[in-house]
């Protein structure tokens, strides 16, 4: 099994437009691979979809009249809270927290230059009054998540490379 938040997964067939072309780094590598399509539904109105059918409606917080969905950066929050949760499932094991409700805040300003400035992950629950032994372990699994095993905190906290290739496989962008 890979990263706790998956297993391990193989990038499907590469689309024919980009047959051929060899991504400039990093890619294909064997290591865990995640694949999601975002198609267009109308103006300012997007689907992610995965591999396994699971679909996430994507639009602006100001789109009106569209069907529910998250924007982008609701979509990263999501995605540590989710996370988080997976890791603290296998890493705290031991403590009951069906009751654990995972909450992450942002923060951006004009000086973070089009990124979230900071992010907060609260983990809030209910244990047993004066069971020491159930905090530490809650504990210490909600740091070894955001220390060790939760893929999404570590990439958002250390970065990740990015390229974006045009639709003749062209690399049109590559930073991080």
């Amino acid at each position: 099994m890979g990263h706790a938040d998956s297993p391990t997964r193989r990038r499907p067939d590469t689309p024919q437009a980009l047959r051929g072309t060899e991504p400039a780094s990093g890619y294909g590598s064997g290591m865990a691979d995640y694949r999601i399509e975002t198609v267009r539904n109308g103006d300012r109105d997007w689907t992610a979809r995965n591999d396994r059918g699971a679909e996430v409606r994507i639009a602006p917080a100001d789109s009106e009249g569209s069907q529910p969905s998250f924007t982008p950066v609701e979509l990263l929050l999501a995605a540590l809270g989710g996370c988080g949760g997976l890791v603290v499932d296998r890493t705290a094991r031991t403590v009951p927290h069906d009751e654990l409700r995972i909450t992450v805040d942002s923060v951006s300003r004009p000086e973070d230059d089009g990124r979230v400035g900071a992010v907060r992950v609260s983990y809030e629950i209910e244990l047993p009054e004066g069971d020491t032994q159930a905090a530490e372990a809650l504990e210490r699994g909600i740091r070894m998540t955001h220390e060790k095993y939760c893929t999404v905190s570590r990439t958002v906290e250390h970065g990740a490379r990015v390229e974006a290739l045009g639709p003749d496989g062209t690399v049109l962008f590559m930073g991080g």
